[in-house]
């Protein structure tokens, strides 16, 4: 697993288009249980998107191990100070990744405030151009007129802002506020051109990008087919977890322990079912989502989860159940 990781790492670093973004160098370090990933920050105007391409190599970490190996991971992501060499790593961005993924119960890389207050912050324009050039696009809407030196400004600032809107739209695929308010990574985030950019802009972006790498030209054109099976094939490993935790009827009564231990397993698969639905939706792939209920087992007075092939018959669905309420 952490041998395949590197080679993905090492394939990011090698594609071209993502080094237009500006040199993507992320150093791996293995200890224990942890592997840590670092992207020493940089001053370009390219930077946000540096920050944005770190984000989505973890996501697809993220993803690869449970759809590759059927681990589902947790973890912390903040931007801090770190030491860092072949024989030691220390510093306080280390301390408060470690105490974000310490607070995630269920399968997310939480997104530290630090790295929050840096993904919402305009990078190609100021917030007052942007206000400015918004105001202006309202007067054009609307056929109002509008004075030559704003035209001129509009005209300018233009560039910026498609920039700006491409950046927020590709931040809000990433990052995802979960149910609890707890702010992750979104390891099933799909970057659907077709969406983002109307057909002239599509059309000259992915002609740009086949000047710098075909390979990664070949890749954006067939983005959009690629959720439906990943989505799929997501499903299967949480069915299996739940088919596998959702019930206690191997345990005896008096399994006590065990029962709390299993619940504790349940929860965070009962939170990625719900993960995995509310994806779904929002991609418009109601056919991949997960039928499922649950009733009580009586002799531990705990939930129970179950899986429906088809519709449900009977049990409170669990998609409408929020798992902090479990």
């Amino acid at each position: 697993m952490i041998k395949n990781t590197k080679a993905y790492i090492q394939e990011v670093h090698s594609s071209p288009i993502v080094g237009e973004f500006g040199e993507i160098h992320i150093q791996v370090k293995v200890f224990s249980d942890n592997i840590l990933l670092c992207l020493e920050r940089g001053s370009t105007s390219k930077e946000c998107l540096r920050f944005l391409s770190f984000m989505a190599i973890t996501a697809d970490i993220q993803r690869n191990f449970i759809l590759k190996y059927d681990l589902f991971l947790r973890g912390g992501i903040t931007i801090g100070t770190l030491s860092f060499n072949d024989d030691f790593i220390f510093g306080q961005g280390l301390i408060d990744a470690v105490a974000l993924e310490e607070t995630a119960i269920y399968p997310q890389i939480i997104i530290g405030q630090a790295a929050i207050d840096y993904a919402e912050q305009t990078h190609f324009v100021k917030q007052e151009e942007l206000r400015k050039a918004c105001e202006i696009q309202n007067h054009i809407n609307a056929n109002e007129h509008i004075s030559n030196d704003d035209r001129a400004f509009f005209n300018a600032i233009m560039p910026y802002t498609i920039q700006e809107n491409l950046y927020f739209q590709l931040q809000d695929i990433l990052i995802f506020k979960a149910f609890d308010g707890t702010v992750i990574l979104n390891y099933l985030y799909c970057i659907d051109i077709n969406i983002m950019l109307g057909h002239p802009f599509k059309e000259q972006a992915l002609e740009l990008v086949k000047t710098i790498s075909p390979s990664d030209y070949q890749k954006l054109g067939n983005l959009s087919p690629n959720q439906k099976q990943r989505l799929e094939a997501h499903k299967e490993h949480i069915i299996q977890k739940i088919k596998k935790y959702g019930k206690y009827d191997d345990l005896d009564i008096s399994a006590v322990k065990e029962a709390n231990t299993q619940e504790h397993i349940i929860k965070k698969y009962l939170w990625t079912l719900s993960f995995h639905n509310y994806v779904c939706k929002k991609y418009h792939l109601e056919e991949c989502m997960i039928q499922s209920g649950s009733t009580c087992d009586i002799r531990f007075m705990k939930m129970t989860a179950e899986i429906f092939e088809d519709n449900p018959t009977e049990g409170k669905p669990l998609d409408s159940i929020n798992p902090e309420d479990v």
